[in-house]
C-alpha cells in the first residue's frame, strides 16, 4: 500500500507545475496554520492539519492529480501504526525527517540493496550546505552504506507544494560536499515559502559505483 501511494505521489507531483493553475473566481481561502504548529511532537499531521489539506483538496478548481497527491501524500505521512519522524535535537537546526526509508536494490557495490533517508530544513539555516536562507528549505538525502557521490547528479528532485500559498516547484539534489569519503549524500534549497510544504523526493543517485534508483518518499514540513 505505500508504495502505491508513492507512485501515486510521484504521478501527481510530475504534473503539478503544468496543473495547478487556481481560478481567481473559484479560489476558496486558503488554510490559515500560521497560529499553531501543523505538526504534532512526532512529525506527523495533527488532526487540524489533516483537515485542511483535505478541504484544500476538496476544493471544486483543485486539478484531480493535485488532489490525489495532496490526498495520497497525507495518508503517506499520516500513517496508521503510530510512526513519525524523530523528535528534533535540542541544538542544532530544526529537521523534519521523510516517514518513511526508500530502497534501492544492487546499489552497494552492484549487489546489495541501499536504504535511503532524507531530511527538510526550513531557513535560516546554515547547515546542511548549501543552507537556506528564511522562506527557503533544504533538503538532504543520504544512500546508506553507498560509495561517495559522484560529482556530477541530474537524477534525483524534490518535488514540493505549499499548501498555503500554492506555490509549487521541483528541486534538483546535487554533490555540495556533504560526506566527502561516502556514504552518497545529495542536498538542494527550494524557495519554498513559509507555511506547510507537502514534499516528495524520488529519483537516481550517481555513487562512485554506478547509479542507484530510489522509490519515492514523502513528508509534510512546518516551514513557517
Amino acid at each position: 500500500m505505500r508504495k502505491a501511494s508513492a507512485t501515486l505521489i510521484a504521478v501527481a507531483l510530475s504534473t503539478v507545475g503544468t496543473l495547478l493553475t487556481v481560478p481567481t473566481a473559484q479560489a476558496a481561502p486558503l488554510p490559515d496554520l500560521s497560529s499553531h504548529n501543523p505538526l504534532d511532537e512526532l512529525g506527523r499531521p495533527t488532526a487540524r492539519t489533516q483537515a485542511e489539506i483535505r478541504n484544500l483538496a476538496a476544493q471544486p478548481w483543485m486539478p484531480a492529480d493535485v488532489r490525489n497527491m495532496l490526498l495520497s501524500a497525507l495518508a503517506f505521512t499520516a500513517g496508521e501504526n503510530g510512526e513519525g519522524g524523530p523528535q528534533l535535537p535540542e541544538n542544532g537546526p530544526a529537521f523534519t525527517q521523510f516517514y518513511w526509508p526508500t530502497v534501492s536494490g544492487s546499489c552497494i557495490g552492484g549487489n546489495l540493496d541501499a536504504v535511503g533517508t532524507a531530511i527538510a530544513v526550513p531557513g535560516p539555516a546554515e547547515i546542511p550546505a548549501p543552507g537556506a536562507a528564511a522562506g527557503q528549505t533544504a533538503f538532504v538525502f543520504t544512500a546508506l552504506g553507498t560509495a561517495p557521490a559522484a560529482a556530477t547528479q541530474g537524477g534525483m528532485h524534490v518535488n514540493w507544494v505549499n499548501i498555503n500559498t500554492l506555490q509549487h516547484g521541483a528541486v534538483p539534489l546535487g554533490n555540495h560536499g556533504i560526506n566527502p569519503e561516502g556514504p552518497a549524500t545529495l542536498s538542494g534549497t527550494a524557495d519554498t515559502g513559509h507555511g506547510t510544504v507537502v514534499a516528495m523526493v524520488s529519483g537516481r543517485v550517481h555513487t562512485a559505483d554506478g547509479p542507484c534508483d530510489f522509490i519515492p518518499t514523502a513528508a509534510i514540513i512546518d516551514a513557517r
